[in-house]
């Protein structure tokens, strides 16, 4: 609910005098605005800027600055910003917290990416893993899990699990493969369609332990969007379990909208922050499904038939959407 509701609300129910609302929603228009996230995204935004024209420099200046002269670097400001990092960690609870110094969290970011320009370097410079393309991804994987959750890091930990994911895919599909079959065989699907599963089970049962409750959100984007993505493609490519796949991403859209709606009635009642975004999933995943099964099955003749299919269900979609949003977002006081 927005301010303006909450206080509606209050005077309705003779709690709040008429002027005293008043005089509140006055204080409530004109008090000052966050910029809070906007720093925080520059400075991020500055993180990325910075270890992206490291790897360029990297590039352009390997021949004659030396690759030893340029490791060296690298690990230098690697482990010198994991010990700003460590100087500074929060103590360790199982509920958020945060780093006692500002730049903590940045800092540690900025450790991990270096990290991985170091081990990307050092691959291309010195070959040091070989053929073990999924050891690259699994390094990190492992480094940066106990990371995020020792400094309370979700950005850390979603680098881990990128790693994770990539893992799966390099250590199921070896590199060549890449470029003579189709990217979405029966093993990468069922490998994504897994290994989404498992990280959903981890967060839920997480989250029920009590145990970095908040990394839950993110934990179920990345499963859910790399779930969603693996039902699809195995719908798109495998003919004699289309309508399997097709069964499973219906259950998972069902499966998400519920967990949205659990989380918008928590959200209203102030016990926990709204889940639009596994609405939005959900929504736009089943569409696509849908939509899909649609015009392999019904085939429809005419360009007319396609137009105004586009036209109906795009209106009936956003209607929908628009719907379920939650009050104070559909009102101008909460903006």
């Amino acid at each position: 609910m927005s301010p303006a509701d909450v206080l509606n609300e209050l005077s309705k129910q003779g709690i709040l005098p008429p002027k005293q609302q008043t005089e509140i929603a006055e204080m409530e228009r004109q008090r000052p605005f966050s910029l809070h996230w906007e720093f925080r995204s520059m400075l991020y935004i500055g993180i990325l800027l910075l270890s992206s024209g490291l790897g360029l420099l990297i590039y352009d200046n390997f021949d004659q600055i030396g690759q030893g002269a340029l490791l060296t670097g690298i690990a230098a400001a690697c482990v010198g910003c994991f010990y700003f990092a460590f100087r500074f960690r929060p103590e360790w609870t199982p509920d958020q917290t945060r780093s006692r110094s500002t730049f903590g969290d940045y800092a540690l970011i900025l450790a991990c990416l270096l990290f991985l320009t170091l081990e990307g370097y050092a691959q291309y410079a010195y070959n040091v893993f070989g053929s073990r393309y999924g050891l690259v991804t699994l390094l990190p994987a492992l480094l940066f899990l106990p990371l995020a959750y020792r400094f309370d890091h979700r950005g850390v930990l979603s680098m881990a699990l990128t790693a994770l994911i990539s893992w799966v895919g390099v250590t199921v599909r070896p590199l060549e493969l890449y470029f003579k079959t189709n990217f979405f065989d029966q093993k990468t699907v069922f490998s994504a369609i897994g290994l989404a599963l498992v990280l959903i089970a981890v967060a839920i049962g997480l989250e029920r332990r009590k145990i970095k409750p908040h990394f839950t959100y993110t934990y179920l984007t990345i499963s859910g969007n790399l779930l969603m993505v693996a039902l699809l493609g195995g719908m798109f490519n495998f003919e004699g379990v289309r309508l399997w796949f097709a069964l499973g991403l219906a259950v998972a859209c069902i499966v998400f909208d519920q967990y949205s709606r659990r989380g918008r009635r928590l959200q209203s009642a102030g016990l926990a922050d709204g889940s639009f975004l596994f609405l939005l999933m959900s929504t736009i995943y089943g569409y696509i499904g849908v939509t899909y099964l649609f015009f392999h099955y019904v085939r429809p003749r005419g360009d007319d038939a396609y137009y105004w299919y586009f036209i109906l269900t795009g209106i009936a979609l956003v209607y929908y959407l628009m719907t379920q949003l939650p009050k104070g977002n559909r009102t101008n006081e909460s903006v």
